[in-house]
């Protein structure tokens, strides 16, 4: 009865960590930028298996207790990954000038107030009180565009130059450029929060390019990417958890009527 507790207790902390991964991707369905993360569930009993063949071979324990101590402990779920989904969100339009969206491939680059460069697909940027185009959180673009005083128009082409019109004067002037960075593993970039992430050793270096050119993808101005949770999915998949959920606080009950009712039979 001991090793259905065991049991029980994994799989509850199992889906409360599914649940709240759903919870999470639910209230961000209208954020800008931000992929959907889904909870990946493996069987204890694989793991445990590989290091019992390997354990049994020892011949200072008993067989018998090295099977009872497998038995009791080697049955279960745990968490084996957390996944972000980095598929292509609905895109929609604006018409605000610094709205930027990817379409296709790559990453927009931020400088964060530690000199870190941080990397989002969220293009909903503005200008700071000295021109700047910055994020949301005021962390400027990467590399630094400036827009200049008097400025009357802003066009961002399919390729990220940036050209302005200052006193509505006839001839366009080009002031900077969007890049874009790639990465050879997307799901191994370690998340921030905010839609902003980090490279790690998993996702491998950022590899700069130009939007529109090889596998990155075109700049849209005056739209923005907004995430790619699927409310239908989500609610269905929270269904499915909670009911989980519900058979696993069962199951401590039932067991523990179980020891209940054998404690007093011993009596």
């Amino acid at each position: 009865m001991i090793h259905q507790m065991f049991i029980a207790k994994s799989g509850m902390f199992a889906y409360q960590r599914a649940m709240n991964s759903i919870t999470n991707n639910i209230s961000n369905a209208q954020t800008v930028g931000f992929k959907k993360s889904r909870v990946e569930f493996e069987s204890l009993f694989p793991l445990i298996q590989e290091k019992a063949i390997s354990e049994f071979e020892e011949l200072q324990v008993p067989t018998s207790e090295k099977r009872r101590k497998y038995i009791t402990y080697g049955q279960g779920v745990r968490i084996a990954d957390v996944t972000k989904d980095f598929n292509q969100g609905t895109i929609e339009i604006t018409n605000q000038p610094l709205d930027l969206a990817i379409e296709g491939q790559g990453f927009f680059q931020v400088r964060l107030p530690d000199g870190t460069v941080a990397f989002t697909r969220a293009g909903n940027l503005h200008q700071d009180v000295e021109g700047n185009v910055v994020n949301p959180n005021g962390h400027p673009l990467e590399p630094a565009i400036r827009i200049p005083r008097n400025t009357t128009e802003v066009v961002i082409d399919s390729e990220g130059r940036v050209l302005v019109r200052i006193n509505n004067e006839a001839t366009p002037r080009e002031i900077g450029q969007v890049v874009l960075a790639n990465f050879s593993n997307s799901e191994g970039l370690k998340e921030l929060g905010q839609t902003l992430y980090l490279d790690t050793v998993a996702s491998g270096e950022p590899v700069l390019g130009t939007p529109g050119r090889e596998s990155y993808g075109n700049i849209r101005q005056r739209a923005l990417e907004f995430s790619n949770v699927n409310i239908v999915e989500e609610m269905v998949r929270m269904l499915l958890t909670q009911r989980g959920f519900e058979l696993i606080v069962k199951s401590f009950s039932v067991g523990d009527k179980m020891m209940t009712t054998a404690s007093e039979i011993a009596r």
